[in-house]
Protein backbone atom coordinates (compact mmCIF):
# COMPACT_ATOMS: atom_id res chain seq x y z
CA UNK A 1 0.00 0.00 0.00
CA UNK A 2 2.82 2.40 0.83
CA UNK A 3 4.60 1.63 -2.45
CA UNK A 4 1.37 2.30 -4.31
CA UNK A 5 1.03 5.70 -2.69
CA UNK A 6 4.54 6.58 -3.85
CA UNK A 7 3.82 5.51 -7.43
CA UNK A 8 0.67 7.64 -7.69
CA UNK A 9 2.60 10.91 -7.55
CA UNK A 10 5.62 9.86 -9.59
CA UNK A 11 4.50 11.48 -12.86
CA UNK A 12 3.94 14.82 -11.16
CA UNK A 13 7.40 14.73 -9.59
CA UNK A 14 9.02 13.92 -12.93
CA UNK A 15 7.24 16.70 -14.77
CA UNK A 16 8.02 19.41 -12.24
CA UNK A 17 11.60 18.25 -11.62
CA UNK A 18 11.35 19.18 -7.97
CA UNK A 19 11.03 17.58 -4.57
CA UNK A 20 7.45 16.49 -3.80
CA UNK A 21 6.47 16.00 -0.15
CA UNK A 22 4.27 12.89 0.06
CA UNK A 23 3.92 13.31 3.84
CA UNK A 24 4.61 16.15 6.27
CA UNK A 25 4.76 15.83 10.06
CA UNK A 26 5.70 17.95 13.04
CA UNK A 27 8.98 16.65 14.41
CA UNK A 28 9.78 16.43 18.09
CA UNK A 29 12.36 14.60 20.16
CA UNK A 30 12.38 12.17 23.05
CA UNK A 31 14.36 12.68 26.26
CA UNK A 32 17.53 11.21 24.73
CA UNK A 33 17.42 13.14 21.44
CA UNK A 34 15.64 10.70 19.12
CA UNK A 35 13.39 12.09 16.36
CA UNK A 36 9.70 11.45 17.13
CA UNK A 37 6.74 12.00 14.80
CA UNK A 38 2.96 11.50 15.17
CA UNK A 39 0.86 8.83 13.44
CA UNK A 40 -2.91 8.37 13.71
CA UNK A 41 -4.34 4.86 14.09
CA UNK A 42 -8.14 4.67 13.94
CA UNK A 43 -8.32 8.31 14.98
CA UNK A 44 -5.94 7.96 17.94
CA UNK A 45 -2.48 9.58 17.86
CA UNK A 46 0.66 7.64 18.72
CA UNK A 47 4.23 8.96 18.72
CA UNK A 48 6.87 6.96 16.90
CA UNK A 49 10.67 7.11 16.81
CA UNK A 50 12.08 7.45 13.26
CA UNK A 51 14.47 4.47 13.20
CA UNK A 52 16.56 4.13 10.04
CA UNK A 53 18.46 1.30 11.74
CA UNK A 54 15.34 -0.80 12.32
CA UNK A 55 13.81 -3.49 10.12
CA UNK A 56 10.04 -3.48 10.68
CA UNK A 57 7.95 -0.66 12.11
CA UNK A 58 6.89 -1.54 15.65
CA UNK A 59 4.41 -0.67 18.37
CA UNK A 60 5.03 -1.34 22.04
CA UNK A 61 2.90 -4.03 23.67
CA UNK A 62 1.21 -1.48 25.95
CA UNK A 63 0.29 0.64 22.90
CA UNK A 64 -1.19 -2.40 21.12
CA UNK A 65 -3.23 -3.16 24.25
CA UNK A 66 -4.32 0.47 24.68
CA UNK A 67 -5.55 0.67 21.08
CA UNK A 68 -7.27 -2.72 21.32
CA UNK A 69 -5.29 -4.15 18.40
CA UNK A 70 -4.80 -7.88 17.80
CA UNK A 71 -1.70 -9.65 19.11
CA UNK A 72 -0.65 -12.51 16.82
CA UNK A 73 2.34 -14.83 16.80
CA UNK A 74 4.63 -14.84 13.78
CA UNK A 75 5.02 -18.12 11.89
CA UNK A 76 6.76 -20.87 13.91
CA UNK A 77 10.49 -20.27 13.99
CA UNK A 78 10.16 -16.75 12.57
CA UNK A 79 11.46 -13.86 14.66
CA UNK A 80 14.05 -11.11 14.67
CA UNK A 81 16.22 -9.67 17.42
CA UNK A 82 16.68 -6.13 18.67
CA UNK A 83 20.09 -4.76 19.63
CA UNK A 84 20.98 -6.59 22.83
CA UNK A 85 19.19 -9.80 21.82
CA UNK A 86 15.54 -9.01 22.72
CA UNK A 87 13.40 -11.37 20.59
CA UNK A 88 10.47 -10.03 18.53
CA UNK A 89 8.04 -12.79 17.48
CA UNK A 90 4.55 -11.22 17.55
CA UNK A 91 2.82 -8.72 15.28
CA UNK A 92 -0.36 -6.64 15.15
CA UNK A 93 -2.52 -5.16 12.40
CA UNK A 94 -3.57 -1.51 12.66
CA UNK A 95 -6.47 0.02 10.74
CA UNK A 96 -7.08 3.44 9.20
CA UNK A 97 -3.51 4.64 9.52
CA UNK A 98 -2.62 8.27 8.71
CA UNK A 99 1.06 9.20 8.56
CA UNK A 100 1.41 12.88 7.75
CA UNK A 101 -1.31 12.70 5.10
CA UNK A 102 -0.42 9.24 3.79
CA UNK A 103 -3.51 7.13 4.43
CA UNK A 104 -3.26 3.34 4.64
CA UNK A 105 -6.29 1.13 5.33
CA UNK A 106 -4.36 -1.64 7.12
CA UNK A 107 -0.74 -1.87 8.24
CA UNK A 108 1.24 -4.52 10.11
CA UNK A 109 3.48 -3.64 13.03
CA UNK A 110 5.84 -5.89 14.94
CA UNK A 111 5.15 -5.84 18.68
CA UNK A 112 8.00 -4.56 20.84
CA UNK A 113 8.22 -5.52 24.53
CA UNK A 114 7.63 -2.64 26.92
CA UNK A 115 10.62 -0.92 28.47
CA UNK A 116 12.57 -0.53 25.22
CA UNK A 117 11.45 3.03 24.36
CA UNK A 118 11.87 6.35 26.21
CA UNK A 119 8.77 7.68 28.01
CA UNK A 120 6.10 8.98 25.63
CA UNK A 121 7.33 6.96 22.62
CA UNK A 122 4.87 4.31 21.40
CA UNK A 123 6.99 2.52 18.78
CA UNK A 124 9.10 3.04 15.67
CA UNK A 125 8.90 3.86 11.97
CA UNK A 126 11.47 1.74 10.15
CA UNK A 127 12.79 1.01 6.62
CA UNK A 128 9.69 -1.01 5.68
CA UNK A 129 8.16 2.48 5.23
CA UNK A 130 11.19 4.76 4.95
CA UNK A 131 12.90 2.91 2.08
CA UNK A 132 10.03 3.73 -0.29
CA UNK A 133 10.69 7.46 0.13
CA UNK A 134 13.46 9.99 0.60
CA UNK A 135 13.38 10.92 4.30
CA UNK A 136 14.03 14.61 5.08
CA UNK A 137 14.80 15.85 8.60
CA UNK A 138 14.26 19.62 8.84
CA UNK A 139 15.72 20.36 12.27
CA UNK A 140 15.55 24.15 11.76
CA UNK A 141 11.76 24.09 11.40
CA UNK A 142 10.96 20.90 13.34
CA UNK A 143 9.47 19.18 10.30
CA UNK A 144 9.84 15.64 8.98
CA UNK A 145 8.99 14.85 5.36
CA UNK A 146 8.67 11.70 3.29
CA UNK A 147 9.47 12.75 -0.28
CA UNK A 148 8.82 11.00 -3.57
CA UNK A 149 11.99 9.50 -5.03
CA UNK A 150 11.22 10.41 -8.65
CA UNK A 151 13.03 13.72 -9.08
CA UNK A 152 15.80 15.10 -11.29
CA UNK A 153 19.36 13.96 -10.52
CA UNK A 154 21.06 16.38 -8.18
CA UNK A 155 17.82 18.31 -7.50
CA UNK A 156 17.70 17.48 -3.81
CA UNK A 157 19.04 20.34 -1.69
CA UNK A 158 16.47 23.13 -2.06
CA UNK A 159 16.75 24.76 1.37
CA UNK A 160 20.17 26.44 1.02
CA UNK A 161 22.60 27.87 -1.50
CA UNK A 162 25.47 27.64 0.98
CA UNK A 163 28.08 24.88 0.67
CA UNK A 164 26.90 21.52 1.97
CA UNK A 165 28.31 18.01 2.32
CA UNK A 166 27.32 15.20 -0.03
CA UNK A 167 28.03 11.81 1.56
CA UNK A 168 27.79 8.76 -0.74
CA UNK A 169 25.45 6.10 0.67
CA UNK A 170 23.92 2.78 -0.25
CA UNK A 171 21.09 0.66 1.08
CA UNK A 172 21.01 -3.09 1.57
CA UNK A 173 18.10 -5.50 1.33
CA UNK A 174 17.16 -4.57 4.92
CA UNK A 175 16.82 -0.89 3.94
CA UNK A 176 19.63 0.27 6.21
CA UNK A 177 21.53 3.39 5.10
CA UNK A 178 25.26 2.67 4.91
CA UNK A 179 28.18 5.05 4.45
CA UNK A 180 31.96 4.81 4.60
CA UNK A 181 33.60 6.65 7.49
CA UNK A 182 37.29 7.33 8.00
CA UNK A 183 38.29 6.60 11.59
CA UNK A 184 41.88 7.56 12.39
CA UNK A 185 42.91 6.78 8.82
CA UNK A 186 40.97 3.52 8.48
CA UNK A 187 38.02 3.16 6.09
CA UNK A 188 35.12 1.78 8.15
CA UNK A 189 31.64 0.87 6.80
CA UNK A 190 28.93 2.34 9.03
CA UNK A 191 25.14 2.43 9.31
CA UNK A 192 23.27 5.72 9.81
CA UNK A 193 20.93 4.74 12.65
CA UNK A 194 18.54 7.47 13.79
CA UNK A 195 17.04 5.04 16.31
CA UNK A 196 20.26 4.83 18.31
CA UNK A 197 21.06 7.40 20.98
CA UNK A 198 24.81 6.68 20.80
CA UNK A 199 27.43 5.83 18.19
CA UNK A 200 28.72 2.27 18.49
CA UNK A 201 31.49 0.21 16.96
CA UNK A 202 32.26 -3.49 17.09
CA UNK A 203 35.03 -4.09 19.63
CA UNK A 204 36.19 -7.05 17.53
CA UNK A 205 36.48 -4.83 14.43
CA UNK A 206 38.32 -2.13 16.40
CA UNK A 207 40.79 -4.69 17.76
CA UNK A 208 41.39 -6.02 14.26
CA UNK A 209 41.70 -2.65 12.49
CA UNK A 210 43.76 -0.88 15.15
CA UNK A 211 45.62 -3.84 16.71
CA UNK A 212 44.05 -3.14 20.09
CA UNK A 213 44.34 -5.59 22.97
CA UNK A 214 42.69 -5.61 26.38
CA UNK A 215 46.13 -4.85 27.84
CA UNK A 216 46.16 -1.46 26.08
CA UNK A 217 46.05 1.17 28.83
CA UNK A 218 43.90 3.44 26.63
CA UNK A 219 41.16 0.83 26.22
CA UNK A 220 38.82 1.44 29.15
CA UNK A 221 36.25 -1.18 30.19
CA UNK A 222 32.81 -0.21 31.51
CA UNK A 223 29.72 -2.08 32.67
CA UNK A 224 29.51 -5.41 34.50
CA UNK A 225 29.66 -9.12 33.82
CA UNK A 226 25.91 -9.33 34.53
CA UNK A 227 24.83 -6.68 32.02
CA UNK A 228 27.75 -7.02 29.60
CA UNK A 229 30.94 -5.04 29.19
CA UNK A 230 31.54 -2.18 26.79
CA UNK A 231 34.71 -0.23 26.10
CA UNK A 232 35.98 3.23 25.16
CA UNK A 233 39.11 4.23 23.28
CA UNK A 234 40.48 7.75 22.57
CA UNK A 235 40.08 7.87 18.80
CA UNK A 236 41.28 11.14 17.28
CA UNK A 237 39.09 11.79 14.22
CA UNK A 238 35.95 10.45 12.58
CA UNK A 239 35.57 11.87 9.07
CA UNK A 240 32.76 11.70 6.52
CA UNK A 241 32.90 13.52 3.19
CA UNK A 242 32.93 17.17 4.21
CA UNK A 243 32.38 16.53 7.94
CA UNK A 244 35.12 16.01 10.56
CA UNK A 245 34.37 14.99 14.15
CA UNK A 246 37.26 15.40 16.58
CA UNK A 247 37.63 12.91 19.42
CA UNK A 248 34.48 10.90 18.55
CA UNK A 249 32.83 9.33 21.59
CA UNK A 250 32.35 5.77 20.33
CA UNK A 251 31.16 2.90 22.51
CA UNK A 252 32.91 -0.37 21.61
CA UNK A 253 30.72 -3.44 22.04
CA UNK A 254 31.82 -7.09 21.63
CA UNK A 255 30.11 -8.91 18.74
CA UNK A 256 28.91 -11.51 21.20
Amino acid sequence: AVAGLAANGADAAGQSCRIVHAAEMSMGSDEVGGVVVPMDISGQTVHLLVDTGGVLSMLTKSTVDKLGLPNSAMAPGRYFSMFGGQKIDHFSTAYDVDLGGLKIKTMRFAIMPDGQMPPGVDGTISPDILSVYDAEFDFANNKFYLNLQDHCPGMVVYWTSSPYAIIPMWTGSDGHVSVTANLDGKQIPAIVDTGSTRSYMSLDAAQSEFSLTEKDANLKREGSAENGYSYRYPFKMLALDGINISHPDLILVPDS
